[in-house]
């Protein structure tokens, strides 16, 4: 799937060619999870001025030792082609930071179902006090066994928070028992499906005690 495009330096304004990345089988090419982590698989440096650049092109990360695959692109992607019932996690992805935290997530078998309704509850209550414009999950306390995430202000300052793991297991259990996910599509799983994963779930708790 690798090609080449034409890029447009944002500096110079010369077009020239770039060589894209297209897919990486992350199990082929273990060295490439480092690069997709720091993003120097999408830099790229012009030719006339030697200014670099991140160069936004539709990249698809798989992990078969993990079972999953996840796009980065701006369109949303085709179906899958295989059998949903083999067990793969499929997401898409639109920026180069949901892209490395999804495969962050994934990788450590977590559901990011649960993950992204813990940010969404962060996000909420943080935002009582902070001016939070980006959450973004970081890793597992193994001592505490916390969940810790990484809280962007608004003045570019950044923060560390954590939630703990009973909130997690409890929204597996609700999403896992109670929500329907494609096993087919590349889904998009962020704070805006948190959002109605919730009035789903409220709806249902309001249905079942009326």
């Amino acid at each position: 799937m690798a090609g080449q495009i034409k890029v447009e330096c944002p500096h110079c304004k010369k077009e020239s060619l770039h060589k894209t990345v297209g897919s990486i089988n992350i199990d082929r090419t273990q060295e490439m999870r480092a690069k997709v982590q720091d993003l120097s698989c999408f830099r790229w440096t012009c030719p006339n001025c030697g200014v670099t650049s991140l160069v936004m092109e539709p990249c698809l990360y798989h992990d078969l030792a993990n079972s999953f695959m996840v796009w980065l692109s701006e369109e949303k992607p085709q179906s899958a082609d295989f059998d949903p019932l083999a067990g793969y996690t499929l997401r898409w992805t639109q920026d180069f930071n949901s892209f490395r935290e999804k495969i962050n997530i994934l990788e450590r078998g977590l559901d990011d179902r649960a993950v992204e309704m813990m940010k969404y509850l962060l996000f909420a209550q943080l935002n009582l006090d902070l001016d939070v414009v980006e959450l973004l999950f970081h890793d597992l306390d193994e001592r505490s066994a916390s969940f810790r995430f990484v809280a962007v202000l608004s003045d570019g300052v950044e923060q560390y928070v954590s939630m703990p793991s009973d909130t997690y297991q409890k929204l597996y259990q609700d999403v896992n028992e109670r929500l329907y996910t494609s096993g087919r599509d590349f889904i998009k799983i962020d704070l805006e499906w948190a959002r109605e994963a919730f009035s789903l779930l409220w709806s249902t708790n309001t249905s079942s005690c009326s």
